[in-house]
């Protein structure tokens, strides 16, 4: 049942899309890594395929995959799922391997890469497939330090191991280098902050922000400050 009651939280997306993930589709199509053009779409931790339901609307005509190592989430995925160009697999995100023939402009994360406590393992794997682009949104930190957060709930406890209730942190600095070393260039990466104010709701899991220093919408969630970035990498091609 608890892990019922979690997945509720996020079957919610599939009518009202966050507003943090509009925002980040809409800097994709900002900066033309997201076009008409594009054929080949991946959702790196799609979930219940929430993000691609919304985004496969503006592009009818292309082809996008779900992937996500939830074996509920992509069988429930694959009921919903709305179009005949949206497919849904389950994939071991950490344990990626080259695809033979398999063209990916974008591959895209949302939410995700912060579970990860070692975001190298996540690179080094998601680089096999080599995207044209790649593009997270998730935590991350402008300097060369990455921090290590679970959450403990007592509603809904999940073991220390479990990378659900993680909020990592990551550092840019580091993430980088590692790219670079896959052969990717750091080409964009902003801080984000929500257009609107986010009401505290409870003292339970669950995004709401405050004024501070940083922004007048900073974000959090319990007592945890939650750094949102929107990064892009592109793929360096060899002359």
């Amino acid at each position: 049942m608890k892990s019922i009651k979690f997945a509720r939280s996020e079957i919610v997306q599939l009518k009202n899309i966050y507003q943090s993930t509009q925002d980040f589709f809409n800097f994709l199509k900002k900066k033309k890594i997201l076009t008409k053009e594009t054929k080949r779409i991946i959702d790196a931790g799609c979930g219940y395929g929430s993000n691609i339901q919304y985004i496969s609307k503006q592009f009818p005509s292309a082809e996008f995959h779900g992937w996500d190592y939830h074996k509920k989430k992509i069988e429930i995925a694959k009921k919903i799922n709305e179009s005949k160009n949206n497919y849904f697999k389950r994939k071991n995100l950490l344990k990626l391997k080259p695809i033979k023939n398999f063209k990916i402009d974008l591959l895209f994360s949302i939410h995700t890469f912060c579970c990860f406590k070692d975001i190298s393992t996540a690179i080094n794997s998601i680089t096999k497939i080599r995207p044209n682009w790649i593009a997270i949104n998730s935590l991350f930190y402008d300097g060369p330090l990455d921090v290590l957060i679970h959450i403990r709930s007592e509603e809904n406890f999940n073991n220390d191991k479990n990378p659900d209730s993680d909020f990592n942190i990551h550092s840019i600095d580091r993430t980088k280098k590692i790219l670079a070393n896959k052969g990717y260039k750091l080409v964009k990466i902003i801080q984000y902050f929500p257009k609107k104010s986010l009401k505290k709701k409870s003292k339970k899991r669950g995004s709401y922000t405050i004024k501070t220093e940083f922004n007048k919408n900073t974000t959090f969630s319990g007592p945890v400050y939650l750094p949102w970035h929107f990064l892009i990498a592109k793929k360096i091609t060899k002359k």
